[in-house]
């Protein structure tokens, strides 16, 4: 089909002088260098990344290099094309465009029919002509379609009018100031923009409607809440709005990231934007910041909407455990995920004033601010506090109506410094995997007992155990810690010092206490004395237990009969748990040596032993005979055999002429002098 020329959106293109961002920039080069390999290209950026005037630019420098072409920008709603007009206009100093509008109707799936009308509406500006091309579209699938393929017998898609169901205008609740002259004004405005009214507003439309609801409000009352029936998804322009709430479900990424992104535009004084998620699409997309795979999208590879929730998502949706544990884009640090009840009890507060990591500034009914943490509890007594800040590394600065100022540890409730002459700015250092607060020269544990060095530490000083940390002393200390250890072949002795424990020790997410290192178990617990001089058991799970004092009442406080007791207890435990693995490894060499995976190796003159192909026993032995069940014999000096498992652990000695292994962990070995005995072997 042939199209007259002012038929098609024309651009006279007279360029303003206009300076794109870096990001911009990187996209524009990337377009135009797959232009040049590909004769269709899709570009994907956010929301309130300036796409629009990207697109100009491109187009610019395309009909630089192409002067005799035309470009015609399609759009599937008609506030889309208006905002691409009014930028255009912006961004270019003339332009004589001429407007389409796509217009869904049943039409056959193998013979499209198309055909132009023409559509009366007001004219506005210059000799500007409306068409609307009317005919067949799969721009809207079939809702929650997995496929995307649409159903191509669907009805027009339209947006109705604000009516009752006696056709009137609609009824609204009496608090709601001006909501019935709004919706009266938005009708009228609707019924003069096309004569088939009656039967529905067109989606090319929705905009004029969507700015004469926003006009009749500025005169009436401030819009506060905007509701509305997938109207103003897309291609609405409101870099104000701070709260999104999505109220119906859809299988469309691109659907998902249009809702989302009326509340992502970047905006005059505003700080945060609320998104409450009421039917589940992040957790079938994910969050807003994540990266996806765009071609495998387009290519029907990527499913969404299928893949079953783990326990571990379960965990992280309802923030029974950190986010730390969910591998997240790093984009998406500034945002924060709380589920129905912790968004119930954060809404109680009268003012959200700003947010950061995992607390946020409140003020109170009563005016007084506060801090809270995710869950919206204070951390912080309420005051009449001033220019409160939330700074790196969970550190909150404010200002005493004495004008005094004062940094805050939100982790550890303590007070870093305050006063009217606070000289430094803390920051939160990471030293051996540890946080601290330096704050000058000093270095700050960031715990409420106060400890600090006037230095930084030595690394050599610092032991990172993974749940806690240990500093050492290099002199002595009067700590009054006890200081037990385990006496050499002691089959579990423990004994204690001479001396006080010249370590300090901190917990892992204990922001409170800090504690000297008593004694160091077997199967992973420790027993640590806090600042009242009261001893702990910290298992594995990093939980307390009491188990004494320094001036006990009873014997059941007394270190020197509880040290004694849980030393042998963990000892016995730990080598209980070894014989069991000892044990089920002796099972599996057994397999494997029956299946065939144990192989002799010889190196040089020596001979070693490898399982499944990875070397178990080095090249030390003079010969290997082969193996029997999990055993084999070795010599290790001409005619002296001893035996050992395949995991080379010797558990008879070489010092026989002759060695015989049966099956049952039975051997017969014979020596020097001819006598023979039968051993049990046990590894």
């Amino acid at each position: 089909m042939e199209y007259s020329r002012d038929a098609i959106f024309i651009i006279c293109f007279y360029m303003k002088n206009i300076k794109l961002f870096d990001y911009q920039e990187d996209m524009k080069e990337r377009i135009e260098k797959a232009l040049r390999l590909h004769q269709s290209v899709m570009a994907q950026m956010p929301t309130g990344t300036g796409k629009t005037v990207l697109l100009a630019s491109v187009v610019e420098s395309f009909l630089r290099e192409h002067s005799n072409c035309h470009v015609w920008i399609v759009a599937h709603r008609r506030e889309l094309v208006s905002q691409i007009r009014e930028t255009i206009g912006r961004v270019f100093s003339k332009i004589t465009p001429s407007l389409f509008t796509l217009k869904e109707g049943n039409f056959s799936k193998t013979h499209p029919q198309w055909s132009l009308h023409p559509l009366r509406f007001p004219r506005s500006r210059g000799t500007e002509t409306s068409l609307t091309l009317k005919g067949g579209s799969t721009a809207f699938p079939k809702p929650l379609s997995p496929q995307g393929t649409g159903d191509v017998t669907a009805p027009p898609r339209r947006s109705e009018p604000l009516r009752s169901k006696d056709g009137g205008p609609s009824k609204v609740s009496p608090d709601c100031a001006g909501w019935d002259r709004l919706g009266a004004a938005c009708l009228r405005a609707a019924d003069g923009l096309a004569d088939g009214a009656a039967d529905g507003l067109a989606d090319g439309a929705a905009d004029r409607l969507g700015a004469t609801c926003l006009r009749a409000a500025d005169e009436l009352a401030s819009i506060q809440v905007l509701v509305n029936v997938d109207i103003f998804s897309e291609g609405f322009d409101c870099p104000d709005v701070e709260f999104v709430q999505l109220a119906r479900p859809t299988l469309s990424l691109a659907k998902y990231l249009q809702m989302v992104g009326r509340g992502l535009r970047v905006a005059k004084g505003k700080k945060n934007c609320v998104i409450i998620d009421n039917v589940g699409l992040y957790r079938v997309f994910g969050l807003p910041s994540q990266v996806w795979n765009w071609n495998a999208m387009f290519e029907g590879k990527l499913k969404v909407g299928k893949r079953k929730e783990t326990p571990k998502d379960r965990e992280f949706f309802l923030m029974n455990e950190k986010q730390d544990d969910i591998q997240i884009h790093p984009d998406s640090e500034m945002m924060m995920v709380m589920s129905h009840e912790e968004l119930l009890q954060t809404i109680q507060y009268r003012e959200f004033v700003d947010s950061r990591g995992e607390f946020a500034i409140i003020k109170l009914p009563d005016g007084k601010m506060t801090v809270v943490n995710r869950q919206g509890e204070q951390v912080l007594e309420p005051g009449d506090y001033r220019d409160m800040k939330l700074l790196d590394g969970n550190i909150l600065f404010y200002r005493h109506h004495r004008k005094e100022v004062c940094y805050y540890d939100l982790l550890s409730g303590a007070i870093i410094d305050d006063g009217p002459n606070v000289y430094d700015v803390p920051k939160v250092v990471t030293l051996e995997g540890w946080e601290f607060i330096k704050y000058g020269d000093v270095y700050m544990s960031r715990t409420y007992e106060y400890f600090s060095w006037p230095y930084c530490p030595s690394k050599y000083d610092l032991f990172n155990f993974g749940d806690y940390l240990i500093y050492r002393y290099n002199y002595l200390v009067d700590s009054g810690c006890q200081e037990w250890y385990y006496y050499e072949g002691g089959n579990g002795l423990m004994m204690k010092a001479t001396i006080d424990s010249n370590r300090v020790c901190f917990l892992r997410g204990d922001y409170e206490h800090v504690y000297w290192m008593c004694a160091t178990l077997r199967c992973g617990c420790i027993v640590v004395m806090d600042s009242k001089q009261d001893y702990y058991l910290v298992d594995s799970y990093l939980k307390k237990t009491y188990i004494g004092c320094n001036n006990p009442k009873n014997e059941n406080e007394d270190l020197h009969i509880v040290m004694p007791r849980l030393g042998k207890k963990y000892y016995d435990e730990m080598m209980l748990q070894e014989k069991k693995k000892e044990a089920s490894e002796m099972i599996l060499l057994h397999e494997k040596s029956v299946a065939g995976h144990v192989e002799l190796y010889q190196a040089g003159k020596k001979w070693g032993i490898k399982v499944d192909g990875r070397v178990v026993v080095p090249p030390l032995y003079r010969s290997i005979a082969q193996p029997v069940g999990a055993y084999c014999a070795f010599e290790e000096i001409p005619r002296y055999w001893g035996i050992m498992t395949l995991k080379g652990k010797v558990i008879v000695d070489a010092k026989y002429e002759k060695v015989e292994i049966r099956d049952g962990g039975i051997a017969v070995v014979t020596d020097i002098t001819g006598k023979t005995q039968t051993i049990h072997l046990k590894a």
